[in-house]
Formats: structure tokens, sequence, C-alpha cells
């Protein structure tokens, strides 16, 4: 009978039945039995090494961000290692310090970067790799997956899930797990996600807060790009006691990364090493035992391959300061994958330049240049903002913004000039139609402060140039070619239930004419109202609800610039402007209506529509649906809806708008291609 019992108690169960259901939700509720509210955090060392081998490559890999140093190399396979200390802090976030970095990937470049965050995965919270990959062990994904199990005689179970659809989003895999408490003891699952297939082998901590950290990690990759492939394989060793006593003052140091190495390295893993350093050797006795004389540049090496392409086809991103505690990143600056499309702009290339330096943990400066091009309306767009943060607590800041980033068209102009000047008989004049076109520049100050989570204001001055393209023509008419607005202005910011309920805003300003050239005078009022609510981790209904109107504004004030209502021509990827937007609407409707009333509500899953269907479902990695309304003059009301998604390497929304009686349908897409990597 106790055989009998032990072969049925070693067959495998659903989850659904009893006692598997009971050990299913033991391994849910285990993260919420470990005690972390007196968690004070730790520090240790931290040993990690990859193995990298280029099985195929064509020159299309040389614009794939951080793989340029390995993709126009020589070599086919390359080995690393660091030894770092880890600080953990009592929200199980963590930071850390490289002390030793040995690598044979050319001038020490780091490569692939995007697959170290593989290493640090979180089993228990609802999404494993930062915010994508949905785990099988938290109860809000549980619906997502089926599961089955099998126990052993010494008190383990295995647990087998597989996803109940093919996404990108989901894992297979199975885990060891202990029945008394549900703490996972060992798990495996593989996957694929932005162009990556990995398989990840985890054995997890075995007390109190460790138990939720892994100590030691095995990951096998595989990338596949226009017939290029690439594969790796990362080891990774956490909590590790300290063994070097003195201090390091060289990174580079390959007998101190083999005094901390806890394992031993592979016979293919250490024949990579001895090439390097055989190679390293000879380019040494050859300068010793060459007479010094000047050395020839290779010129297509050195300029065009190792500088311009290192810097233009890859991303750059470089620390500064005595700690490191400046960056500078840099999108690549030519790669064809930063593009976007909508019917107003057509083509747009974009690319972002970003800069920081903290002062201490309670003060930086950061700039970023946001700039892009758009090719239907040959403009150049850009956005500078500056900001210098003098209390992040609460969240005091200066602000210097200037830009030129959302192009103005008004017909107002043109009804002007005709009501003025009805005949225009002999005057050479171009066609009306370039009369309504306009650039626009301001430039801005701003002082933020917030007295409490719940209040904060800020106060600035906005200073507004609107120009025409055509000027002769405007001089023709004796009209006035540039208009110009000087204003102070001022919000204040309520927040009911701090950070995490809804914002409510109010902004007021006021122009000053004659002051600074000011030709414009006006005064407005704008309230608004967004909040987004976070249904699980990676499922929010977002909602906006704002209204604005013009106390008084001069004849000639047809530029009605709103500060929550208004065009933006060099949009960022998906989570950046694709939510609170009018996708379809004519550019002059922004500014040619003394008020205007909008909402805008935006539901996002990364399982809506298509993750349902066989095939393409895969692909899917988020999907949004929106409604958007808008009553302005003229247009009672205007209704717009669409429905969008995100996949490896595009994002697309199509949209069917109905104002005024007229129906327009149109579509928005923007490459995603290595955007996180």
């Amino acid at each position: 009978m106790t055989i009998v019992a032990l072969m049925v108690l070693s067959l495998p169960i659903w989850a659904e039945a009893y006692p598997g259901s009971v050990l299913i939700n033991r391994i849910f509720d285990y993260a919420s039995t470990v005690d972390t509210a007196h968690f004070k955090g730790f520090d240790s060392f931290t040993y990690t090494r990859f193995h990298i081998r280029v099985d195929r490559k064509n020159p299309t890999l040389m614009l794939v961000p951080t793989v340029y140093a390995i993709a126009h190399s020589g070599d086919r396979e390359y080995i690393g290692e660091t030894y770092n200390t880890m600080t953990m802090h009592h929200d199980l976030k963590f930071d850390s310090k490289t002390l030793l970095r040995v690598t044979t990937v050319p001038h020490r470049h780091r490569t692939m970067t995007n697959l170290t965050k593989y290493l640090t995965p979180m089993i228990y919270d609802e999404t494993v790799i930062e915010n994508y990959i949905l785990s099988p062990f938290h109860r809000n994904n549980s619906r997502y997956y089926h599961y089955q199990l099998s126990f052993s005689p010494d008190g383990t179970a295995r647990i087998t899930f597989l996803p109940k659809r093919k996404n990108t989003q989901l894992v297979t895999g199975d885990a060891i797990v202990d029945c008394t408490n549900g703490r996972v003891i060992r798990c495996s699952f593989s996957g694929e996600y932005d162009m990556v297939n990995f398989w990840l082998t985890l054995y997890m901590g075995t007390d109190g807060v460790q138990s939720l950290l892994p100590q030691r990690c095995e990951l096998k990759t595989r990338f596949r790009f226009i017939n290029s492939k690439v594969t790796g394989s990362y080891m990774a060793y956490f909590n590790l006691p300290k063994v070097l006593n003195d201090s390091i003052t060289e990174e580079n140091d390959y007998e101190k990364i083999c005094m901390v190495r806890p394992d031993t390295l592979e016979t293919a893993e250490q024949a990579i090493y001895d090439r390097s350093f055989a190679r390293q050797r000879q380019r040494d006795s050859i300068r010793q035992n060459t007479p010094q004389a000047p050395a020839k540049r290779n010129w297509v090496k050195n300029i065009l391959w190792d500088m311009i392409g290192d810097n233009v086809l890859n991303r750059v991103k470089t620390h500064f300061g005595i700690n490191n505690q400046g960056y500078i990143r840099l999108n690549p600056i030519l790669n064809p994958l930063y593009m976007g499309y909508n019917p107003r702009s057509g083509f747009t290339y974009k690319f972002d330049l970003r800069s920081s330096y903290q002062f201490g943990p309670n003060s930086e400066i950061s700039a970023r240049f946001k700039a892009g091009y758009a090719f239907k309306q040959r403009q150049f767009y850009f956005r500078i903002p500056i900001f210098y943060y003098f209390n992040k607590r609460k969240n005091g800041f200066l602000k210097f913004e200037a830009g030129n980033g959302n192009h103005i068209r008004n017909g107002s102009v043109r009804k002007g000039i005709e009501e003025e000047l009805p005949d225009t008989t002999g005057m050479h004049l171009p066609d009306f139609e370039l009369l309504n076109e306009f650039r626009q520049s301001d430039v801005r100050l701003v002082f933020n402060y917030n007295f409490h989570s719940r209040l904060g204001f800020h106060v600035g001055m906005l200073y507004q140039k609107r120009e025409a393209i055509n000027k002769k023509a405007f001089h023709e008419l004796g009209w006035e070619s540039e208009y110009c607005s000087f204003s102070p202005t001022f919000e204040i910011q309520i927040r009911p239930w701090g950070w995490s309920g809804p914002i409510f805003s109010a902004d007021y300003d006021r122009s000053i004419k004659g002051f600074l050239g000011s030709n414009t005078g006006y005064e407005r009022f704008e309230f608004n109202a967004e909040y987004i609510h976070p249904i699980h981790r990676l499922t929010s209904l977002q909602m906006r609800l704002g209204g604005g109107f013009y106390t008084w504004k001069d004849r000639k004030a047809f530029f009605l610039d709103y500060e929550n209502f208004r065009e933006n021509n060099i949009p960022g990827g998906w989570n950046d402007d694709w939510s609170g937007e009018f996708e379809l609407l004519r550019g002059d409707t922004y500014n040619a209506s003394t008020y205007y009333l909008r909402t805008n509500v935006t539901y996002e899953s990364p399982m809506l529509l298509i993750s349902r269907l066989p095939l393409l479902g895969h692909y899917m990695e988020m999907e949004r649906v929106y409604v958007s309304l808008l009553d302005v003059r003229n247009i009672h009301p205007y209704v717009e809806v669409g429905y969008g998604f995100t996949t490896r390497l595009i994002s697309c929304g199509v949209f069917v708008s109905n104002g005024r009686g007229n129906r327009t349908f149109g579509f928005k897409f923007g490459f995603e291609l290595f955007r996180h990597w």
C-alpha cells in the first residue's frame, strides 16, 4: 500500500484539483509571508560571466545597438567577467558598482547589455524582468497559465507551467517547490522577447528575504537578425563573501578576477582568453623589437569604422565625474529604425540626446535635446528642456526650455486679410493657403515646488514667437509677419490621494503687450485632470479630462496656443504621446477656438484582441483601445476612436473620427525595434 501511495503521489495532477490548488496558492502567497517590513538592506559581492559566439553575421548586424564592437571584429567568440559590489535596499531595489571587469571584446566595449537584466529576475513579482514577462508565480497571472504538479516523497513537488496562448509575454518551464510553504527552490523557464530567445535557470536563496532572490543564475540566449545569429551563455553568482582585502585600483586585472571567480572556466572559455593574451604578447613583442617609426594610420579603419561607425551606428553612453555621477546618452544618429509616421507630418526622423549630473542624493541637473525632421512639412523640430533639481524630495526644480516643436497653421489670418483687404489685385501675392503657415518657437523659465505630496505649484515666464513662412507677402499687404507674446504663468497642482491618485491642475497666464517686443494680448485659463488607474502590472485605464478658454484677446491675436491642447510634431515611442492625443485632428483646430473641452480614455493590456490569434498573437507585446471626445468652435462634438498595438518591430494604431458630420480614417506607426536595447 505504501508503494501504491507513492506511485499515486508521483503522478501529475492539474492545479485545479486538491491538493494541487493548495500548493499553487502557497506559491502565490509565499512572498507575503516573508517579513520585508523590517528589512534594512545589505551589501554583498556578485560575479558574472558571459561567453558570446557570433555564428553568422552580415553588415546589418552593425545596426544593432551595443553589437557594433563584435559585428565588425574578426573574432567570432568573446568572453568577459565582472566582479561587483551590490547594495540591496529595503524595497528590494539594488545598486551595483563594478570593481573588476575583464573582457576580450574589442576596446573593452560592453556588448549585448540588454541581456544582463535577465540575470536579476524577480519571480514573485507580477513581471519577472522589469516591466515584461508575466510571472507564472504571481496570482494575477494565473489566468494565463496551465499548471501541472507531481509530488515527491522528500516533501517537494515539481510544477510545470504552460501558457494558455502563445505570446511573447509568457514563458514555459518548471520549478521545484517546498510543499510546506510554497517556496521555489529551483526554477527553469524559456521564452522569446524583443528578438531574443532565452533559457533561464535560477537557484533561489533559502532563508528570509534571500529566498525571494536568486543565488545563482544560468542563462542561454540566441539572437537572430536578418540572417545574423549570435548565441551566448551567462553565469551570475550573488551574495558572495568578500575575498579581496586590499583596495582595487585597476579594473582590468585578470589575476584578481581569477581570485574571485567562484567556479572554473570551461576549456573553450579559457581558450578564448589564451588566444587574446597571445595576440597581445605578440603586439607587445613587435612594439619592443621594432624601431620607433611614425606609424601609418589606417584611415579607413581608424576613422570610418572605429570613430564614425562606433559613434554613429551605435548607441553612445558615457559616464563622467569622480564617482561616475554624470552621464551622456545619445541614440544612434544614422539608425533608420528611429522613424515614425502620421498623416499630418508624414515621415518623421527622430534622435534623442540626454545628459545628467548628480550633485548629491537630493540634487541634480539634467538636459535633453529631442529633435526630428518632418519630411512632408520640410520642417526641423527640436525641444531642449534643462532641469536643475535643488530639492528632489519636494520636486523642487528650475526648468529652462526652448523649442519649436509646435508648428502653427491658422486659417483665421487669411480670413482677417480678406476682410480688411477684399481687393488684392496687382499685389502679386502667392496662394492664399501659404498665408496660413507659421513657424512657432517658444522659450520658458519655470520654478516648481511641492509643499506636500498633495499640493504643488509652479510660476514662470513664457515667450512665444510665430513667424510667417512667406514674410514678403505680409509686407506687401502691410500686415505684421511676426506675432510675439510674453506672459507670466502660474499653475497649481492638487493630488488628493498623493502621487498614486489623480492629479488636478489649473493654469493661468496673461500676456504683457510691449514687453520684449510682445504685440499680442490675451488672458487664458486651463484646467486639467489626469489619472492612470493600474488594474494589474501591465494593464491600466488611462483617463484625462480638461478644458480651457480665453477671457479676452486682441483682434489680431489669431494664435490661441493652449498648454494642454496642442499638436506635437516630435512624439516619442509607444508610452510617450500615444495616449491623450487626437491623432486625426487638423492642425489649425488646435488654435482656432477661444475654448475647448476634451476627454480621453485609453485601456491598455498585454492580451486584448490580436494576442488571441494563433500566429500573430505571439508577437503582441501590448494593445490599446482609445476613445477621445472634443468640443471646440464649429465642431460639436469631435469623436475619435482607435485601436493600437506594439510589437518588437513597430507600434501601429488605426483611428476613425467623426466631426462636422465627416468621417475620417487614418493610421500612425513608429519603429520599436531595439528601443529597449
